[in-house]
């Protein structure tokens, strides 16, 4: 009467669909872990100012580590600050890939300083239009570039600067409050932690940075107040 071939099946059948569940519970489990982990050791707090507004203290990031061979212009990159440890070598910090390498970058200065780049094999030349600049220049409005990338305080003119084939050359998007390629130099590769990938809190904020609005105007040469010296 009991136990006949239908419910020998129907009891197979609710076995399978419950190891089927138990799997899939498993393995909606260790991808939550994965995203905890990843969370925990693979992202940063952002502390201080230079990347307003979009990165503001406090705000926590997660940095993608994987893709270090493949960073364009324009990625929000972290890395290690170079130089002496007492000026902030040595320091973590996130910045915005300008120049990549074999690239030249010269900024021309004055009350609204102007940032031109002309990529690696090219003669033509762009100027860096950052929404977020204009109404963050404060008192860094010097020429650049010294050879090593940094803010040629002398200098009449701006003047280009090649980036090394093993460097970045960054700035802030705070562009009066922040510590850049215009202080420390070119950012060596080596030094690059990762890409800054996705804001994960506040929630309110989660999501990911895009471009900022940052692009490339071609602009006609020469340009006045930028020496004409590779």
């Amino acid at each position: 009467m009991f136990g006949g071939p239908r419910s020998v099946r129907f009891a197979a059948e609710r076995g399978a669909a419950g190891v089927v569940v138990g799997w899939v519970a498993l393995v909606a489990f260790l991808l939550v872990m994965a995203v905890v982990v990843a969370a925990l050791f693979g992202s940063f707090t952002v502390k201080g100012r230079s990347m307003e507004p979009t990165m503001v203290s406090g705000e926590r990031i997660l940095i993608d580590p994987l893709h270090n061979d493949d960073i364009e212009r324009f990625d929000l990159v972290q890395g290690v600050e170079p130089g002496p440890e007492r000026f902030g070598g040595g320091m973590q910090v996130v910045k915005r890939v300008i120049g990549l390498p074999g690239d030249r970058v010269a900024i021309v200065g004055g009350e609204k300083p102007v940032v031109y780049v002309s990529p690696a094999g090219s003669a033509d030349v762009y100027r860096v239009d950052n929404p977020a600049w204009p109404a963050r220049i404060g008192a860094e409005v010097g020429m650049c570039c010294e050879p090593d990338g940094t803010y040629d305080d002398d200098a009449a003119s701006g003047v280009w600067a090649t980036v090394p084939g093993d460097s970045l050359w960054v700035l802030g998007d705070n562009w009066g409050g922040s510590t850049d390629s215009r202080g420390f130099g070119f950012l060596p590769l080596a030094d690059v932690s990762g890409k800054a990938w996705l804001r994960l809190l506040p929630a309110g904020a989660f999501g990911g940075f895009g471009d900022g609005g940052v692009e490339l105007v071609e602009v006609a040469v020469p340009v006045a107040g930028l020496d004409v010296r590779p």
